[in-house]
């Protein structure tokens, strides 16, 4: 029970790697807020925590609204009394060739991936900071490492942004016992993933990474077997992209 008495907020946990992180938490003793755009999945992710042991509401959010962020993390702590980890999972992905690209979509891409992040974080700042303890994951991504082999230059471009927020939160919150560590997935076995071209040929491993793989490594990190760790970002890409 390595979260027992935890709070704990993932952003779009209502598929995918949000889900699965939620599993584990839940696993793991934390309560969780499921911050989730689409109402349908949270309720159901929340049920399916619930039935684990713990505590569990999904709160509708939209990660790219300082309004709906602040009424959420505020639901949280009213709640709760306490938040001591986020996890900025919410967000969303294209395939689109920078020649296609439209400035919509380059400004919701910005808005839900980077900004999302940014606003979440600012968020609970204030709550961390009076506890003096707290946990921010963010999820990059093996394309905003190396530029997208098949992701969208804006998807890219967020998730690299995502990669340096994490560094510049953790420089000014370390001294609050707050860490901030970043993620950085390659290719993973979620709907998102459907229809991406299969590149198992070139991982090492072989094979896609499972939800709960990622889950994990985001434990780690939330945990205080990662209490000494901060401003970094962790490669679960099976061996895809070695930095």
């Amino acid at each position: 029970m390595r979260l027992k008495d935890r709070v704990a907020i993932v952003t779009g946990g209502g598929q995918g790697i949000g889900r699965a992180v939620c599993h584990v938490f839940a696993r793991e003793g934390a309560n969780v807020i499921i911050a989730e755009y689409n109402q349908e999945n949270g309720a159901s992710v929340a049920a399916e925590v619930q039935a684990l042991g713990v505590q569990s509401r999904a709160i509708q959010t939209d990660v790219s609204s300082s309004d709906s962020v602040s009424s959420m993390v505020a639901q949280t702590r009213d709640a709760f009394g306490r938040i001591d980890i986020l996890v900025n999972n919410a967000g969303i992905f294209s395939y689109t060739r920078i020649e296609d690209c439209t400035e919509e979509e380059w400004d919701r891409m910005m808005a839900v991936n980077l900004k999302g992040p940014f606003l979440c974080s600012k968020a609970v700042m204030p709550v961390m900071k009076e506890q003096k303890f707290g946990r921010i994951i963010n999820l990059g991504s093996l394309a905003g490492q190396v530029g997208g082999l098949v992701a969208s230059a804006p998807y890219s471009a967020s998730k690299a942004g995502v990669m340096c927020l994490t560094k510049s939160l953790a420089r000014v919150l370390g001294e609050y016992g707050i860490t901030v560590n970043s993620i950085a997935p390659g290719v993973v076995a979620t709907d998102m993933a459907k229809n991406h071209p299969d590149m198992t040929a070139q991982m090492p491993l072989g094979r896609l990474a499972e939800p709960v793989e990622i889950a994990n490594a985001i434990l780690f990190f939330a945990s205080e077997e990662g209490s000494y760790v901060t401003g970094a970002t962790l490669d679960v890409n099976g061996g895809i992209h070695m930095s």
